[in-house]
């Protein structure tokens, strides 16, 4: 992290370790309250490196001591509290105080305290000869009240900051994509240098009224770059289609090792997904010809049929299909200076430039070279200030780093991140963890950067709220781009512009030791001293050796295999925190695994049955445990006791039978209702759960354990949001869903052909998701009468019929509504007075629904 978010993490720890564990510091105390009153001092001087920092590579190297003494302080310190935590573990505590083990233990860090207060003597004595001073609390170029206000900036309006692309698009439109002559298969290449705006020209034509609902029977996006992967980039592809079978494609990917062999079945699902039909494809960011030849035969090429594939790239591509070619030009001067405005002057709503600071803006974009990127990023710095003195500090400080970069985007990206807060810096740094060119959902990143500890609760802001609002700031500042919305405009999916990621991997090596291993090239190139961060794809989980995991607090391994791992290396990693394995070849957790009592995040993203081991409860610190895909299991009369879990996910989960086990326990989804009969006995109305998910798994109609369940979910007063699948009868609703006044948010899954009626719901429910088959009756009257809710999602064929009519009196309330995979709908009909306050409609896959009857105030967006 940032040099002044590692003094304020250690402060804190030592803050911590001084209220929590003081017993076991007698003799010590002395020289921890001291460092902590050191490192508190030395935060304020940094305020003033990092203002020196652009101009002088000595001050740039002081800030590089600083973080790297913090970063060693805090392994000290934590390896200490890990080695109390184990004797605690193992009931040897009250021998340890005593012992001359503690003894060894309390000299060790005092000694080493000692050692880390000399080296900090040292690094302030060098600050005075570089002129570093006290900046104190000295505002900031931006007010408190400012920056919050910006990270409200929510709902997040489409394409506000859009410039010079509506002419691209309408002639792109009328000469390739929407063109009535071209038959067959066509290909339109949108070519430009990166920061262009390449991407943004092709999600405007994707998202294009006249394209949704034009002549396309399926359209699909998927990003191909300079990391392609034949195989993921089509199963990517599939999973975007209208009937895509998913489960289809994992159970191929469970039954081959054979990449070749899988590679030409995918390339066979999608061609017979296409076939027959006319599509729209956008293939985002290709690098190279050969890489667009080896997906090319993937798609079907029907002369009675039109068909457009819009590829975006830096490079020339050549094919032999018929090529319409747009070559990407940077925005004009006029266009420039109305781009900066709308970044630099955000939610001003007069849209104007004081007359002082042109001159100086002028010069600003003459750094730009009309790149829209390096114009937008250059505005998100522009809009901290405003006073021209504070432009001409950005100028100043653009030009001082021109001459150590390769290029003005370059220059200003790099002098973006070093304007950013240590606490938005060490978010953005987070965002080197994943591949390039992914798809980053807000709810993962939102995960990371909790188990990294940069999510804080404030007063009456929930940490999910802070956290979204860094996420706001970072696109603000267009740091970070947005990839989708949900219903309500808030950022659902985000993504990192190439060169933006550039940035942030260079940084993220210097800063936080981040390393990545590649293949079997082992550890790259990009590794550091100390790494503290890694992520490794394509290899085992001992690439490296056991002296360079010692630092490590994350690790993220996609599409490996763990071997049986040896104790003695698993060891090694005894600072770790979170791990995550992505599409990992194991077939249970290594015994080894027990050794990371310091783990406090683990996810596991793979398809098949897991065992939790019966040591797996050593893991006392563990909080999360997310096995998504995974069908998991505790066995027999093995009772894993875990104070800190606080959530779990699973595909399925099977064995529980003591619910107090995990007394601290917020989220459980996907229990078997068998498995939860027996935790019955245990509930109590102090249970902490806010999210459960149960699954029905009966053969015939069972009323008596519904209405088990049921008085057991009623004893749940902290229960706030419930998923129940495996439903099958209309009175099944009514016999197992509790009507708790704090239950808002329920998902029903199952098989029923009649809607439930509004008394079987809870009386304050807020959201509800149904995913019934076999619904033949339009559900919307029956529906329409839940006075408070706000939310309603209809998915996966929950309704058979064609028309749904909203009464004159229905959904008083509803903002937001989904239709999701209604295969036959054709309309919605809404009365004069019905659905009053409806904001937001999305249909997602409902190729029969048309939409031109509905009111004009409702914002309808086509997917």
């Amino acid at each position: 992290m940032a040099a002044e978010a590692a003094i304020s993490s250690l402060v804190e720890l030592l803050g911590n370790l001084l209220i929590q564990k003081v017993k076991f510091l007698r003799g010590v105390e002395g020289k921890v309250e001291l460092l902590r009153e050191e490192l508190k001092m030395m935060q304020s001087f940094l305020k003033d490196a990092n203002k020196k920092q652009f101009e002088e590579e000595r001050v740039r190297n002081w800030i590089s001591s600083i973080r790297e003494l913090a970063q060693d302080a805090e392994d000290t310190i934590e390896i200490f509290l890990l080695n109390i935590e184990s004797a605690k573990n193992w009931g040897l505590l009250k021998r340890c105080t005593s012992s001359p083990k503690r003894m060894y233990h309390l000299d060790k860090i005092g000694d080493e305290i000692e050692s880390i207060r000399d080296r900090l003597d040292a690094i302030d004595k060098s600050r005075e000869r570089y002129g570093i001073k006290d900046l104190g609390e000295a505002a900031e170029s931006a007010s408190r009240w400012e920056v919050e206000s910006r990270r409200r900036l929510c709902p997040w309006q489409k394409d506000e900051h859009l410039v010079g692309v509506k002419d691209d698009v309408e002639k792109l439109l009328h000469e390739s994509i929407l063109c009535e002559e071209k038959k067959g298969l066509c290909i339109a290449v949108l070519e430009g240098m990166g920061g262009i705006g390449k991407s943004t020209l092709a999600r405007e034509i994707y998202n294009h009224p006249d394209v949704v609902a034009g002549p396309f029977d399926r359209r699909g996006w998927v990003v191909v770059s300079s990391e392609f992967t034949p195989q993921e980039t089509i199963k990517q592809l599939i999973f975007e289609l209208l009937g895509s079978d998913k489960q289809k494609v994992r159970e191929l990917e469970e039954s081959t090792k054979d990449k070749q062999y899988l590679l030409q079945k995918l390339k066979e699902m999608l061609h017979k997904q296409l076939e027959g039909k006319s599509y729209f494809i956008v293939l985002d960011d290709v690098w190279e010809k050969e890489h667009l030849e080896s997906l090319i035969t993937a798609f079907p090429n029907r002369q009675d049929k039109s068909s457009r594939l819009l590829v975006t790239t830096r490079n020339k591509i050549i094919t032999k299909y018929d090529q319409y070619v747009h070559k990407m030009s940077p925005l004009d001067s006029e266009k420039s200076w109305e781009l900066l405005l709308k970044k630099a002057f955000i939610g001003n709503t007069i849209g104007k430039c004081p007359e002082e600071f042109e001159s100086v803006g002028n010069q600003i974009l003459e750094k730009c070279h009309g790149l829209p990127l390096a114009i937008s990023v250059v505005g998100g710095l522009l809009m901290e200030t405003k006073t021209k003195s504070g432009w001409e500090q950005v100028l100043h400080q653009i030009n001082s780093y021109l001459g150590r970069t390769e290029s003005g985007v370059s220059t200003i990206l790099e002098l973006s991140y070093q304007n950013l807060s240590p606490q938005l810096k060490s978010c953005f740094l987070c965002l080197a963890f994943f591949k390039e060119d992914v798809t980053i959902p807000t709810k993962r990143l939102v995960n990371i950067w909790d188990a990294q500890g940069l999510i804080h609760q404030e007063g009456s802001t929930t940490p999910d709220e802070k956290a979204r609002g860094y996420l706001n700031e970072l696109i603000n500042r267009s740091m970070v781009q947005i990839q989708d919305l949900n219903i309500y405009d808030q950022v659902k999916s985000c993504r990192l512009h190439d060169l933006v990621r550039e940035v942030c991997l260079r940084k993220a090596k210097e800063e936080i030791g981040l390393e990545i291993v590649k293949g079997e090239k082992g550890i790259s190139s990009e590794s550091s001293y100390k790494p503290r961060h890694r992520v490794v794809y394509e290899e085992n989980l001992e690439t490296s050796s056991s002296n360079q995991n010692k630092h490590v607090r994350s690790l993220f391994l996609h599409n490996g295999y763990i071997p049986t791992i040896r104790s003695h290396y698993m060891k090694s990693y005894q600072l770790l925190k979170t791990l995550e394995l992505n599409r990992i070849d194991f077939e249970g957790l290594p015994n080894s695994f027990r050794l990371l009592i310091g783990l406090k995040c683990l996810r596991i993203h793979g398809f098949g049955k897991m065992k939790l081991p019966s040591w797996f409860d050593h893991l006392r610190n563990l909080e999360v445990l997310d096995m998504k895909f995974c069908m998991v299991y505790c066995p027999r009369l093995v009772s894993l006791k875990m104070d800190s879990l606080r959530y779990f996910r699973a595909w399925l989960f099977r064995g529980l039978t003591n619910i107090n086990m995990w007394k601290n326990i917020e989220c459980l989804r996907r229990i078997r209702h068998k498995d939860w009969m027996k935790c019955i006995s245990t509930l109590t109305s102090s249970c902490h759960l806010r999210e459960l998910g149960i699954e029905f798994h009966v053969k015939r109609r069972q009323c008596e354990e519904l209405i088990k369940v049921r008085a057991s979910l009623e004893k749940m007063q902290n229960l706030v949001i419930l998923h129940l699948s495996g439903l099958q009868y209309v009175t099944d609703i009514a016999l197992a869903v509790p009507q708790l006044t704090n239950l808002t948010k329920l998902k029903l899954y199952g098989k029923m052909s009649k809607c439930p009626t509004a008394s079987m719901f809870p009386p304050n429910l807020s959201h509800l998701t149904l995913m019934f088959t076999g619904l033949d009756d339009d559900p919307m009257a029956e529906l329409g009468k839940l006075p408070k809710l706000l939310f309603l999602k209809l998915q996966t064929h929950a309704y058979s019929g064609e028309m749904m009519l909203v009464l004159c009196d229905g959904f008083p309330c509803l903002e937001a509504l989904v239709l999701r995979d209604l295969s036959g709908l054709k309309s919605v009909i809404i009365e004069e007075g019905g659905m009053p306050k409806l904001k937001h409609l999305r249909i997602v896959r409902c190729p029969m629904l048309k939409t031109g009857n509905l009111p004009q105030h409702i914002n309808i967006v086509t997917e």
